[in-house]
């Protein structure tokens, strides 16, 4: 869609640096990649009253909703809400509605059990064998509002110190076995350039058996222009494997997001997206078919779709398995091979993550092996014991 603004508006906006912009003329003025990433951040909304000068239909939640969890939103991205439907898949993403406050029995603050393995004085989470979750910071650009974090994130009274960070590169010092990392928060790239390249240089120079560095962060697609000629140079520099960012819907795949993550991919960095099935946004398979295949067009391989964690107030996101696996079902063979990701449960009580996958070949009590395709036609596979019988 074309934007119709006035000249006065474009100059309003260029002027406001930093300030929120607060009419609908301003924001159809507005132009992210004119500023710098830090200041675009200063433009935030913080409130759903915030909103209202830019959106219809906003929902009247209870201000104490936001003791429970923050909101921000950049600029950027309410340009993609639409101005009526509170509906929106992006809108859906990052308004509070009042239903979060009605907490559900099952759902639990940490769900996957991450305090139980984070290392003591840290915040390293040690679950798998060899490999590491850093939480480095608890601040994000903008805050999912089905996040799996709430306890962790947003609250700046929990900020990650530097105590807390000095044993965490301690602990990957002295753990020869760790080969993987995994820098994650909050948002890593919420951190200016010298504080990631400082945190990144000590991993590098301290822990050289770890081989395998990763950045997993959503403000690629929160902020496209926090992706800088810099901070590919520091990735180039200390050969960061790979990055992981977070895209739900296909309209996150914007122009602005498709030429930063060029600028990305010349570094030689894997990019891979992360997303979370959500009721509401992506539970649909033409959604998500749209989704995976506009992310390998522009190089970013799908690698996982998470269920939404049964983290506080995160009720009216979750999906039914069965339904997760009729989504996995839509997307393997319907679209290339390499855009299908991996469905997958992050298990409560730190099961750690358990792959998703419709039956497609059972063996039945007779021996018999039947294969049933991603068009449902079934057919009699060859019998193992068939083959050694034929042998003999």
């Amino acid at each position: 869609m074309i934007r119709k603004v006035t000249e006065t508006a474009v100059a309003q906006a260029r002027a406001n640096i930093g300030k929120m912009v607060k009419t609908r003329e301003e924001l159809d003025a507005y132009d992210v990649t004119t500023e710098h990433w830090q200041n675009a951040l200063q433009r935030r909304y913080r409130t759903h009253e915030d909103m209202k000068g830019i959106l219809n239909n906003v929902e009247e939640v209870d201000m104490s909703i936001y003791e429970h969890f923050d909101m921000r939103v950049t600029p950027y991205l309410a340009q993609l809400m639409d101005r009526d439907d509170p509906n929106c898949p992006i809108r859906r993403q990052y308004m509070p509605f009042n239903e979060e406050l009605n907490v559900r029995p099952y759902e639990v603050a940490d769900s996957l059990a991450e305090d139980h393995h984070m290392v003591a004085r840290s915040t390293v989470v040690h679950r798998y064998p060899n490999r590491v979750l850093f939480l480095v910071t608890t601040n994000c650009a903008t805050y999912c509002r089905y996040c799996t974090r709430k306890r962790f994130v947003s609250h700046g009274g929990r900020a990650v110190n530097k105590t807390q960070l000095e044993a965490g590169f301690k602990y990957l010092r002295e753990n020869k076995s760790i080969q993987d990392c995994l820098l994650s928060g909050g948002d890593p790239l919420i951190l200016n350039d010298r504080q990631l390249e400082d945190i990144i240089r000590r991993i590098h120079e301290e822990a050289p058996h770890i081989t395998f560095l990763r950045i997993g962060s959503r403000l690629p697609v929160q902020l496209p222009t926090r992706i800088t000629d810099e901070f590919c140079a520091i990735i180039e520099r200390y050969n960061v494997q790979m990055i992981n960012v977070h895209a739900n819907h296909a309209k996150e795949l914007t122009p602005v997001f498709a030429s930063r993550i060029k600028m990305l991919r010349k570094t030689g960095v894997m990019i891979g997206n992360q997303g979370v099935l959500l009721k509401g946004v992506n539970d649909d398979v033409e959604v998500l078919r749209d989704l995976c295949m506009g992310l390998v067009s522009i190089g970013v391989r799908p690698y996982y779709f998470y269920t939404c964690d049964v983290a506080e107030g995160n009720h009216s996101y979750q999906l039914q398995l069965d339904r997760a696996c009729q989504l996995y079902a839509g997307l393997r063979g319907w679209i290339s091979g390499p855009a299908v990701p991996t469905f997958v449960v992050d298990g409560t009580g730190g099961l750690g993550k358990m792959p998703i996958i419709p039956h497609y070949v059972r063996e039945r009590a007779n021996g018999e092996v039947w294969g049933q395709n991603f068009e449902g036609r079934c057919h009699r596979m060859i019998n193992l014991e068939d083959r050694t019988l034929e042998g003999n």
